[in-house]
């Protein structure tokens, strides 16, 4: 371990504001990704429906939910509305074989030759401990490890109070859980745990964390040599069939920039950064939903001029 909603969202009054991570360079261009996974629909409210069991129906949050539709507090649905409910996710544009694990969504993608192959949440490294970002490889693996406890997360132990252990064996007890990756890194790592519930959290000191199964299938099916690219997209961009997708996430640091204008700016450099509608991405990245919202500014308006 290492120390170191589209226009039709309507989310501004209803939405807490939550967090993205700091550190934007503004000029910086917003890469474009062509994949999105998930998907969106339409749903006709039935009698008896409520925000909570149509979420828990289409497998979403129950704040997207209302945030996409204008819901606010405990209004109630009625017979016959229209939803639109999505689920839709942008893959990073980052490499197209390998692993793309991204902090600002918590999220480790799995490509081969472009497809994605599968996403699996992770934990990574909370604040003062957060994980690098760069371009590793894997370069080798372990069963059952070994923790050896570095001076650093000692010290931690020793400022807490704890029992202060210099290795931890292979066991339930292990905080590296059955299996490690070796990154491309003196102390980073991608492993299971023993403590499941921090996965999807910022919670390491430094590594990646998964879930016990999911860890193992990497374990058997990616090889040494494999690329992985640690990124720091909080907000992400996407142009598919000719429209403009933007997602935005809380970040570690859990508080919305003092300023987005950063990010808004990135959105203008980018490749498609004309066709955005910038009123709908601001809304989009201050209520950071955590799902893929159609930002695509209206087409404009052709006049003819007629003779009399």
């Amino acid at each position: 371990m290492m120390k170191r909603c589209g226009r039709a969202v309507g989310v501004v009054a209803c939405v807490q504001f939550f967090g993205l991570v700091a550190a934007v360079r503004a000029a910086e261009p917003l890469p474009v990704s062509s994949r999105v996974i998930g998907e969106g629909t339409t749903y006709r409210v039935k009698a008896g429906d409520t925000v909570g069991n149509v979420a828990r129906r289409f497998g979403v949050r129950r704040e997207v939910l209302a945030a996409l539709n204008g819901i606010g507090g405990r209004q109630a649905l009625h017979t016959g509305q229209l939803l639109h409910v999505s689920s839709q996710r942008i893959v990073p544009a980052s490499i197209d074989d390998g692993l793309v694990i991204n902090l600002g969504d918590l999220t480790l993608y799995w490509l081969d030759d472009g497809a994605l192959v599968k996403t699996f949440p992770v934990a990574v490294g909370r604040q003062k401990w957060e994980t690098p970002a760069g371009r590793y490889e894997i370069i080798g693996r372990r069963r059952d490890p070994v923790w050896r406890v570095p001076p650093s997360i000692q010290q931690e132990m020793r400022r807490r109070g704890a029992v202060v252990k210099t290795k931890v064996p292979p066991g339930p007890n292990n905080p590296l859980g059955k299996y490690w990756l070796q990154l491309s890194s003196n102390a980073l790592g991608i492993h299971g745990t023993n403590a499941p519930w921090s996965v999807g959290k910022y919670a390491t000191h430094g590594c990646v964390r998964m879930r016990a199964g999911d860890i193992a299938r990497l374990y058997k099916d990616v090889p040494d040599g494999t690329a992985v690219d640690v990124v720091d997209s909080p907000v992400k961009l996407a142009d598919v069939d000719g429209r403009i997708l933007l997602e935005a996430h809380r970040g570690i640091g859990g508080h919305v920039p003092r300023s987005i204008g950063p990010y808004v700016e990135r959105l203008r450099a980018s490749e498609v950064g004309a066709r955005i509608d910038v009123a709908a991405a601001e809304r989009v990245i201050r209520a950071a939903l955590g799902v893929a919202i159609d930002v695509t500014a209206p087409a404009p308006v052709s006049v003819t001029a007629r003779a009399d």
